[in-house]
């Protein structure tokens, strides 16, 4: 019981912090046809990936879009050319880990204290995303990073456990899945806004031979 509390501090590093525009609330993406690739590699694995593209699909879902979700298996890719309409938009998706960090000496000095001094560890990483057109030209690329430092004892959980009841509020809150809510949040407008880009890139470079899908979902001024 003394070794499972666990406070998680998340940090939005590289483009994670970026102001957006999009609203992931809204049909951005209206009609839209959306291919979603996350490869699986050293960091992350089929099944995370799997997972990840579940939870993008639903995030583009939402937003007006038809996603397929593919995860390639020894870097071959499932979908065959002739698969059904070809997609306006091809998301890559690929994890890797950036640091990773932790302390052996607080890991001797907390468990002498039975964890009143908490151990801590860190790791850093990046979500590179690329986004490319049906002919496979890159629209739009990034790395977004993130950090998360992780403060393992009864001493910490506990006070922070009191404040995230009694004083902090929800947005506030350091312990249970409140990290997670944080990065997703930072994640979905990141990703949005890219693909978003994306999609504006494409319709200027045909020549705006049509009206962009989804542009009635664009907030007024």
């Amino acid at each position: 019981m003394l070794s499972s509390g666990c406070v998680t501090v998340y940090q939005p590093l590289v483009s994670l912090q970026r102001p957006v525009v999009v609203d992931p609330r809204i049909a951005n993406f209206e009609g839209q046809r959306m291919l979603v690739r996350c490869i699986p590699g050293d960091y992350l694995e089929p099944g995370d990936a799997d997972q990840l593209c579940r939870n993008v699909r639903s995030l583009f879902t939402k937003q007006g879009a038809q996603v397929e979700v593919e995860v390639p298996r020894a870097g071959m890719s499932a979908r065959g050319e002739q698969d059904g309409p070809k997609a306006d938009l091809i998301i890559d998706l690929r994890a890797r880990l950036v640091h990773e960090e932790s302390s052996a000496l607080m890991g001797v000095v907390s468990g002498l204290t039975l964890t009143l001094v908490p151990s801590i560890s860190e790791f850093t990483f990046a979500q590179d995303v690329t986004i490319r057109d049906s002919s496979g030209f890159q629209l739009a690329s990034d790395t977004l990073q993130g950090r998360f430092i992780r403060y393992n004892g009864i001493g910490v959980w506990a006070v922070n456990s009191a404040l995230d009841l009694l004083v902090r509020s929800d947005e506030e809150e350091l312990t249970g899945d409140a990290p997670k809510k944080d990065f997703s949040r930072d994640f979905h407008r990141q990703l949005s806004q890219l693909a978003f880009n994306a999609h504006m890139r494409s319709w200027v470079m045909r020549g705006f031979e049509e009206p962009p899908r989804g542009q009635e979902s664009l907030p007024s001024k």
